[in-house]
């Protein structure tokens, strides 16, 4: 008896963190393009005291602690080399290809999705979890490799699902005399 393979249909839960990762790379990779191009211009607004007075107009519907939190956070992002954002673009352009190609069922995909985070976590390592504190490096690190885990288990799952030997379900072939 000659077995039918039938293609796998990919789980609902699997397309939403493809969808997920997917749109998580293309916002990031816009974001990197603007923080790019806006680092400097931003840092010598945080130097020069520019940052304030934009913000003097919003600062009457905030807390002093507030006031305070987003300028810390301006004067962090200011101070982040803007070869980063460079880098990250390049990294989650990696990405977004790992996962478009993962979308169509290619394994390689997941090798281009995981070496680019875990790059991505290296480089961020490196200019910008310095900078901040508390650092998210822990909570980044386990969001990587959930993704990288799941992904991986996913396309595990299909190869065995695929192998012949594997397979649980002997039909006969009603295509076959």
């Amino acid at each position: 008896m000659e077995t039918i393979s039938q293609p796998q249909k990919r789980p609902t839960g699997m397309t939403i963190l493809l969808a997920m990762s997917f749109l998580n790379a293309c916002l990031n990779i816009f974001s990197d393009i603007i923080m790019f191009i806006s680092t400097p211009m931003l840092s010598q607004m945080v130097e020069n005291g520019q940052f304030e007075e934009a913000m003097a107009p919003f600062a009457s519907t905030m807390s002093e602690e507030m006031q305070q939190a987003m300028l810390d956070s301006m004067t962090t992002l200011a101070n982040i080399n803007p070869i980063y954002y460079a880098m990250m673009l390049v990294l989650f352009i990696g990405s977004l290809v790992g996962v478009v190609r993962m979308f169509k069922g290619n394994k390689m995909g997941l090798h281009f999705y995981a070496i680019a985070q875990i790059l991505m976590l290296i480089t961020s390592s490196v200019y910008k979890y310095p900078l901040m504190n508390p650092s998210p490096f822990t909570t980044d690190l386990l969001l990587t490799a959930m993704f990288i885990f799941v992904y991986y288990s996913y396309f595990k799952r299909m190869e065995i699902l695929q192998d012949p030997k594997n397979q649980q379900n002997n039909f006969p072939n009603p295509f076959q005399e």
